[in-house]
């Protein structure tokens, strides 16, 4: 994990976005990517106790997705039924803790395989591109702390399906990758697609985003230091931070 907060912040940072969730209706993401299935944020935030019998229903899935996958490589949504599945496993009690939001070894190759499913659909040229899948490969970019691709896979959420809470979330990513600009633009508009009765709460919320996000900045700055020196003696590994929405430092859970 690239930072960690904790004690009031850390409560802070689970206040924020699980209010955020039940104040602009929750969504696709919150309660389990792309259908009904469990394992969502909200159950993460619930800190639902996962089981073998749930953890083998969600490998399941994920096998069939990429069994279809395999059968059709040249159509994108047999793609994005993998990217969806991948992100519902990390959602879920087996990918990541509900409390620190960090993933388990499970989670952390499933959120790997959402980034480069995702790029493979990307590459698929999909006609219009899928919101909530977007999304999906936002957050997952967003525990892999690459903040750049993260906006980026977010601005193509917002723009197929734009909302409040997107672009709340697409501020929050803009500001973790330091373009501040661009997240004061994303941050206005979510405050403008907010109810005005909720506007001073909304407020609040992006003024604390901004903060954290000059402080993760500093952070990416001292590891990226931190793994220049190291690189002299090796490789430095994979940095994973929690899963967005949950635990310590979790980003939000945009409904999209």
């Amino acid at each position: 994990m690239l930072f960690d907060l904790k004690g009031k912040r850390k409560r802070l940072v689970q206040v924020v976005y699980l209010g955020l969730a039940i104040l602009f209706g929750g969504g696709l993401v919150l309660f389990g990517v792309g259908g009904n299935t469990s394992g969502g944020l909200i159950d993460a935030f619930k800190g639902g106790g996962g089981s073998s019998s749930s953890d083998s229903a969600f490998q399941d899935i994920i096998v069939k997705a990429e069994r279809r996958a395999a059968r059709n490589p040249q159509d994108p949504e047999a793609r994005l039924a993998v990217v969806r599945a991948q992100f519902n496993l990390a959602a879920s009690p087996a990918g990541s803790d509900a409390q620190t939001g960090a993933l388990s070894d499970k989670g952390q190759q499933a959120i790997i395989e959402v980034t480069q499913n995702w790029e493979r659909y990307l590459k698929l040229h999909p006609k219009k591109i899928d919101p909530s899948g977007a999304t999906s490969a936002a957050l997952a970019y967003g525990a892999l702390q690459e903040y750049g691709k993260a906006v980026k896979a977010q601005k193509a959420s917002v723009k197929e399906r734009p909302s409040a809470n997107g672009y709340f979330q697409l501020a929050d990513f803009s500001y973790r990758a330091g373009d501040v600009a661009a997240g004061d633009a994303a941050a206005k508009e979510a405050v403008r697609r907010t109810p005005s009765d909720q506007r001073n709460t909304v407020r609040s919320l992006i003024k604390d985003l901004k903060k954290q996000g000059r402080q993760v900045v500093k952070a990416v700055a001292a590891q990226k230091k931190a793994q220049k020196k190291a690189g002299k003696q090796g490789e430095p590994g994979t940095n994973f931070g929690p899963l967005p929405g949950q635990g310590a430092a979790g980003q939000g859970s945009a409904a999209p």
